[in-house]
């Protein structure tokens, strides 16, 4: 029996290390995911930012094209004042003058303060294209990366899912359903027992089933957890004696 014991903390320790390779597995491709959303979502907020800036250059020449208009309004209103025939066609001409003027001065002040935004957003515009391209960098290497770590997690996965496959061939079919059985309840189906206390839930082993378990014949479980406990010098035992 102490070869089957010894199998059981094998089969456990194997079936510890692939539930842990299992969540690494699956936590692989959501960390590259999310580093791949971080990355779209700042790529389309710099989209956003050159969309405004273009919005913005073509308001500019709209307001441009504007002050151009004005000046030919203007340019024609003092032909009419010099063709004016009487006062009041002249003060209606440099009325339209004076009034297209003010639109004008208002117009270039605006344009101005337009020129100045454009010019401002397309500096930080461009740093920011700069960190965008560094961080798409980045996250490609990290990607490959990650690709090279999944390749080995599936590797070491399944040359440990070949070698508990192995252990398992050696486990009594009886022993094996009450491991597993144990094992989905519990999460842990073995636990060894260390100065006559059961490891997994720290209670007293009786002294009767201490007993028992020194000698190594039979398969049994705590009485307060449940789970398969077995003397801890025995399984070294049946190591070392496989090892000679």
């Amino acid at each position: 029996m102490r070869d089957q014991l010894k199998c059981l903390e094998d089969l456990q320790k194997h079936d510890a290390k692939i539930k842990e390779l299992t969540s690494i597995l699956a936590s692989i491709p959501a960390k590259i995911e999310a580093t791949q959303n971080d990355l779209a979502r700042v790529e389309a907020l710099l989209a956003t930012e050159r969309a405004q800036l273009e919005d913005a250059r073509k308001y500019l020449k709209e307001q441009r094209d504007l002050l151009t208009f004005e000046g030919q309004q203007i340019s024609s209103s003092k032909q009419k004042l010099s063709q004016s025939k009487n006062p009041r066609e002249a003060n209606a001409a440099q009325r339209e003058i004076d009034q297209t003027r003010e639109m004008q001065q208002s117009r270039e002040g605006e344009i101005k303060k337009l020129v100045e935004a454009v010019q401002s957003k397309e500096s930080v515009l461009t740093e920011r294209a700069g960190e965008v391209a560094s961080l798409n960098e980045v996250v490609q290497k990290d990607r490959q990366t990650a690709e090279g770590q999944l390749a080995d997690v599936r590797a070491e996965l399944e040359k440990l899912q070949a070698e508990r496959e192995g252990l398992a061939t050696k486990v009594r079919p009886d022993v094996l359903k009450r491991y597993a059985s144990i094992r989905n309840k519990k999460g842990s189906a073995v636990s060894p027992v260390r100065n006559g206390t059961c490891s997994a839930c720290n209670m007293n082993i009786p002294p009767q089933l201490f007993n028992i378990l020194r000698r190594a014949t039979s398969i049994e479980t705590c009485p307060y957890c449940h789970r398969i406990v077995f003397f801890e010098e025995v399984t070294v035992e049946a190591e070392s004696g496989a090892d000679a």
